[in-house]
């Protein structure tokens, strides 16, 4: 008894420790760790499996920022959208209703707010403490949770993917040419976001300067900051059709961001005074992110904000209700502030023009002279008078001068502009065109219709963010759905493989044995 004792234990002991079996002890570990990495890849699948995974390299915005709203309810942007995005009919009626919804979710909340923000006895140090124990910020992500949700049960997932694949793409177009850097006109003159607001019926505007109201209203409380009552304050408004209107609101959101101006003007900019001039602080907030991509109150921006139209005003400029739109705001006060800009260069002929911006470089190709040594411009969408003059290197005034027009006519694509008149001393060697002559354009009349010039144009060197045409950039085929390699899924699929390996070769050395 005792001398099987003695044989048996110490072999047992062999066993359990692999001493004398070194080949079961590796299969042992080799089938632990594919285990492991079997495990890990399904943790791994679970937790990023049903993510919508991104364009590699995009800028994140989908989830974060509410652009569904903006995307669909622009004019000059939904088009792209549509056809960008590979969108059915159905399919977009779907996509709008959705934004809809979330839109009338968002207003819904913002007006909850105003309790707060109305308080005139709370600071502004309370009522930004208000709005963060409202859970404002946390409220608008659910609510643009809930509507990604909704539009991929909707759609189907590979429709959602082509949505979310063209608007990240987009977005980074939409930063370049609206955001922080984002061009402005030589003159007080600057493309701003427009929305509608409930003017009662007046014929009026509202920007976020509540100086301008004040002043406007025949209150004194702001003449220390150079504002002064009687004078009127109003504001000339280009879309389709041009109108002007009085200042006789504050808003959109912000109250004291006068972006028009600087700190060295005669009403100088009060807040976010480090943006460039002509840009909202809402709309640095909601492209770049500025003060948190918060407004002055602490509340998440959910649109670049820049000037309210009440409901006439908007039908009178072409932008029906119910759409939002960049608009051309032309700020009647500000003539003659900061004539002598650092941000001009020498023409040849010795006055003063605006450097070349981006948003020209983008949106605009000049016209190669003729052989008379003319220069004929033929307007394309999304073209402006400041836009042209500024690529041209021209003075608004000499444009408006030479083809009979105004700061109050509109332009349209298919019009020509003279930008420079043919040569008296020039020499044609072979018949051309005669330069078309532009009517003489109002408010409410459009320049005279004529044919695309035959001479080829030069366009200015595309910049990196937008050599497509027609201002889009991204492809369909190039979004998440057609990516080729996700990074996620190869990871899980290497951490299944490794550990089926590992078990197979586990299984072998056990064999073996």
């Amino acid at each position: 008894m005792s001398l099987s004792i003695r044989n048996t234990q110490p072999k047992y002991n062999r066993v359990a420790l692999g001493a004398d079996q070194p080949g079961l002890r590796r299969s042992e570990m080799t089938w632990l760790l594919g285990l492991v990495l079997i495990v890990l890849s399904i943790l791994v699948e679970a937790r990023f499996g049903d993510v919508e995974r991104q364009p590699f390299n995009a800028s994140p915005v989908w989830g974060r920022q509410p652009v569904l709203g903006y995307f669909v309810f622009t004019p000059s942007l939904v088009e792209m959208l549509r056809s960008g995005a590979g969108l059915s009919e159905a399919e977009f009626q779907v996509v709008r209703k959705i934004a809809r919804e979330e839109v009338e979710q968002l207003r819904s909340l913002e007006r909850g707010s105003l309790v707060i923000i109305g308080n005139p006895a709370l600071r502004l140090e309370d009522k930004i403490a208000g709005i963060d124990a409202l859970g404002y910020n946390q409220k608008v992500d659910a609510i643009l949770q809930e509507s990604a949700a909704r539009l991929e049960q909707a759609l189907g997932k590979a429709a959602y993917r082509r949505i979310v694949g063209w608007v990240e793409s987009r977005w980074i177009v939409e930063r370049y040419l609206h955001g922080n850097l984002a061009p402005t006109g030589a003159a007080r003159t600057y493309r701003v976001f427009a929305t509608r607001y409930d003017s009662g019926g007046a014929y009026t505007v509202a920007l976020p300067d509540q100086c301008l109201k004040f002043a406007n209203a025949g209150y004194h409380v702001c003449d220390d900051d150079g504002y002064q009552v009687g004078q009127g304050y109003s504001v000339f408004i280009s879309y389709e059709k041009s109108t002007a209107a009085t200042v006789m609101e504050a808003g959109p959101w912000n109250v004291d961001d006068n972006y028009w101006a600087t700190t060295r003007d005669p009403q100088p900019r009060r807040m976010f005074t480090d943006l460039p001039l002509g840009i909202p602080e809402a709309q640095a907030a909601y492209f770049d992110g500025y003060n948190g991509g918060r407004d002055q109150y602490g509340r998440r921006v959910t649109a670049p904000f820049g000037i309210d139209l009440a409901r006439q005003v908007s039908i009178d400029i072409g932008l029906e209700p119910g759409n939002n739109d960049w608009i051309e705001v032309s700020f009647l006060w500000t003539d003659g502030w900061g004539k002598k800009s650092s941000a001009s260069t020498q023409t040849p002929g010795g006055t003063q023009a605006p450097l070349p911006t981006r948003e020209a470089v983008i949106l605009y190709q000049t016209a190669t002279p003729g052989p008379d040594g003319s220069i004929i411009h033929v307007v394309q969408p999304g073209h402006t008078l400041i836009g042209i003059s500024t690529v041209y290197q021209m003075e608004l005034s000499l444009l408006l001068s030479q083809n009979g027009l105004s700061l109050n006519s509109v332009i349209h694509p298919g019009d020509s502009l003279v930008i420079q008149p043919a040569q008296a001393t020039a020499t044609p060697t072979v018949e051309t065109p005669i330069a078309p002559t532009p009517a003489r354009a109002t408010s409410t009349t459009r320049l005279t219709r004529t044919p695309r010039p035959t001479q080829p144009s030069s366009p200015t060197p595309p910049l990196p963010l937008a050599s497509p045409q027609d201002r889009q950039v991204g492809n369909p085929e190039q979004s998440a759905e057609n990516t080729a390699w996700d990074p996620v899924l190869v990871f899980i699929a290497a951490l299944s493989a490794a550990g089926v390996a590992l078990i197979l070769a586990g299984t072998a050395l056990n064999l073996r044995k």
